[in-house]
C-alpha cells in the first residue's frame, strides 16, 4: 500500500530556482519485507535545475534483518546512504545514455515526485552478493573456497 509521505509535490520548486530539503523518520516501504520495525529514516534534498527537471539527493538509514549465507544466523544489517542522486524531469528524452543519473518522471498533472521508487532503488543496490554474519565476515578468505 502505497503512503502519501512518498508523493512530494514540487511546483513551487521548478517554478523558482530554489532548494528544500525534507527529513523523514521511520517509514517503511512494503516491498522490502526484512525491514526492521524501526523502518527507514532518510533526508531527501530537491533542487530545481529549470522549469521542468529536479536534481533530487537523498541520505538515508536503515537496518534489514539478514541471514547469514554462511552459518545461517539472523543479524541486522544496515544500510547508510549518502548522496544517491536521481533527476525528475516532466518527459524522458529519447536521448537520453544509459549511463546518466537515474532518471524518473515528475507527475505533471499533480505536479509531484513520488520518491518511494528512488528509496527502493538506493537500497537495493546496496545489497551484497553474499551475506555474512560479523563472525563470519571475520573468517579468512581461504574457507570461502570450501563453501
Amino acid at each position: 500500500m502505497k503512503h502519501n509521505w512518498f508523493e512530494i509535490k514540487v511546483s513551487d520548486i521548478l517554478n523558482s530556482i530554489v532548494t528544500d530539503t525534507i527529513p523523514f523518520e521511520n517509514k517503511k516501504i512494503a516491498e522490502i519485507e526484512n525491514l526492521t520495525d524501526d523502518g527507514i529514516t532518510w533526508e531527501i534534498t530537491i533542487q530545481s535545475i529549470d522549469h521542468e527537471s529536479l536534481l533530487v539527493t537523498l541520505d538515508l538509514e536503515c537496518e534489514l534483518q539478514e541471514s547469514c549465507d554462511r552459518c545461517w544466523t539472523e543479524y541486522l544489517r544496515k544500510v547508510s546512504i549518502e548522496w544517491y542522486t536521481a533527476k525528475y524531469v516532466t518527459q524522458i528524452e529519447e536521448d537520453v545514455k544509459d549511463d546518466e543519473d537515474e532518471i524518473l518522471l515528475i507527475d505533471v498533472k499533480n505536479w509531484v515526485i513520488d520518491i518511494e521508487e528512488l528509496i527502493y532503488h538506493a537500497i537495493q543496490l546496496q545489497e551484497p552478493f553474499v551475506k555474512y554474519c560479523e563472525e563470519c565476515e571475520k573468517l579468512p578468505k581461504e574457507d570461502e573456497e570450501e563453501w
